[in-house]
């Protein structure tokens, strides 16, 4: 079955037409992205964190700790500190960085 007979005819393709739920789902999490971006840059700015914004698209950020120059990276789209699995959002960034 090809894509547009998918997307024709969802309830007979093999998910049932969740591919198109899923794709609706996507979009509505990317298009928050802006805001998002926009928000982390303002709490950046408050705490006094120098930041470098590497992809502005996925609000991909890079940030030094201030205690010992510790690279951060940081994606505000989904609020992923990488290195940390169960810590997420741009607070708990803040207090990693502040330390």
């Amino acid at each position: 079955m090809t894509r547009k007979d998918r997307e024709e005819n969802p309830g007979e393709s093999f998910d049932g037409g969740y591919h198109l739920y899923a794709k609706e789902q996507h979009d509505a999490r990317v298009a928050k992205n802006p805001d998002r971006i926009q928000y982390a840059i303002e709490q950046f700015q408050r705490n006094n964190i120098e930041f470098t914004l590497k992809n502005a698209q996925s609000g991909h950020f890079h940030c030094r700790r201030q205690s010992d120059d510790k690279l951060f990276q940081f994606w505000a789209g989904t609020g992923k500190i990488m290195g940390y699995d169960n810590v997420r959002g741009i607070h708990a960034l803040i207090k990693l960085l502040k330390r």
